[in-house]
C-alpha cells in the first residue's frame, strides 16, 4: 500500500510532464504559448486545491471502508471463488463500468451537469484539462465510490491501481496530441485522443457521446460511440462559458451556480 501510494502520488506529475512535452513537440491544434501557460496554470491550481480539499474531507475513508468490507466479508468480489489476480481484473472492469455510468449521469441529470459542465467549458483542450473538475463533482463522485466499496467488496489497493489507470488514460486522451492512424486500432479497446476529442465538442450530440474513461467498450455496448473525420474543425468548450471570466479560478468555481443553463445541452 505504501509503495502504491507513492507511485500514485508521483504518476500524475510524471504523466503531466510527459504529455506536456509531447504537446510542445507535436501539438494537434497549436495554441499560443502565453494562452497555453495561463490556461494550464488555472487548471493545475484548481487541481491542487481540489486534492487538498478532498484529502481533508475524506482522508482515509476509502481504506477504512475497504477494510470493513474485508473484515465482514461483504461485497460481490468477496463471494467469488477467484484468486487475487482474477478479483483484481474483475474489480478494474467493474470500476470502469461504474465510471462510465457516473459520467453518463453527469450529462443526463441536470443537477450533476451543472458541476460537470465546468470540465467541458475548457476552450483549449490539453493535458491539463484532465485535471479540471469542480470540487462539487469530485465530492459526489467520492461519496458514490464509498458506497460501492462494501457493495462490490473492493480493496483500497485495487482502487489505487484503477486510479493510476485513470490518470494514464485521461491525461493521454485529453492531451493536445494525435497518434495518427494508430488511433483507429487503439480505440477498439481503449479510449483514444481522437475518440475523446469528440466528447469535448461544442455540438450537443457529440458532447453526449464517448463517455468511457479507460476501456472504450462501454460506449459500443451503450450505443453512445461516435466518431467524425474532420477533427481539426472541432470547437472545444461550451458557448455560454467561453468568455475569459469563466476560465479563471473564481470563474470555474462559480460555473455550477451560474444562471446560464446551456439550454441545448440540458435538453439532451
Amino acid at each position: 500500500m505504501q509503495l502504491l501510494s507513492i507511485i500514485n502520488g508521483l504518476l500524475p506529475v510524471v504523466l503531466l510532464a510527459l504529455f506536456w512535452s509531447w504537446e510542445s513537440w507535436a501539438a494537434f491544434k497549436p495554441v499560443e504559448n502565453k494562452t497555453r501557460y495561463r490556461h494550464a496554470f488555472h487548471n493545475l491550481l484548481l487541481a491542487i486545491l481540489n486534492t487538498l480539499f478532498l484529502g481533508l474531507l475524506f482522508g482515509a475513508a476509502v481504506e477504512i471502508a475497504s477494510q470493513w468490507s474485508l473484515d465482514h466479508n461483504w461485497g460481490l468480489l468477496n463471494q467469488l471463488p477467484l484468486g487475487t489476480v482474477g478479483k483484481t481484473i474483475f474489480a478494474l472492469i467493474l470500476l470502469d463500468g461504474w465510471t462510465f455510468c457516473w459520467h453518463w449521469m453527469n450529462h443526463r441529470i441536470p443537477f450533476f451537469w451543472r458541476f460537470h459542465r465546468m470540465h467541458h467549458s475548457d476552450p483549449y483542450m490539453d493535458v491539463s484539462t484532465a485535471t479540471r473538475f469542480h470540487w462539487g463533482e469530485l465530492t459526489f463522485s467520492t461519496l458514490f465510490r464509498l458506497l460501492l466499496i462494501p457493495l462490490l467488496g473492493l480493496q483500497a489497493w485495487q482502487i489505487i491501481v484503477y486510479g493510476m489507470l485513470v490518470f494514464l488514460s485521461t491525461q493521454f486522451h485529453h492531451a493536445n496530441i494525435s497518434i495518427g492512424r494508430a488511433d483507429r486500432f487503439f480505440r477498439w479497446l481503449f479510449v483514444s485522443p481522437d475518440m475523446h476529442k469528440i466528447h469535448h465538442s461544442q455540438l450537443p450530440h457529440e458532447t453526449n457521446s464517448n463517455y468511457s474513461t479507460v476501456f472504450s467498450i462501454w460506449d459500443r455496448i451503450a450505443g453512445t460511440y461516435r466518431m467524425r473525420s474532420d477533427l481539426k474543425n472541432i470547437h472545444f468548450g461550451l458557448p455560454d462559458f467561453d468568455l475569459p471570466q469563466w476560465q479563471t479560478l473564481l470563474g470555474m468555481w462559480k460555473t455550477p451556480f451560474s444562471k446560464k443553463t446551456q439550454t441545448k445541452q440540458d435538453r439532451k
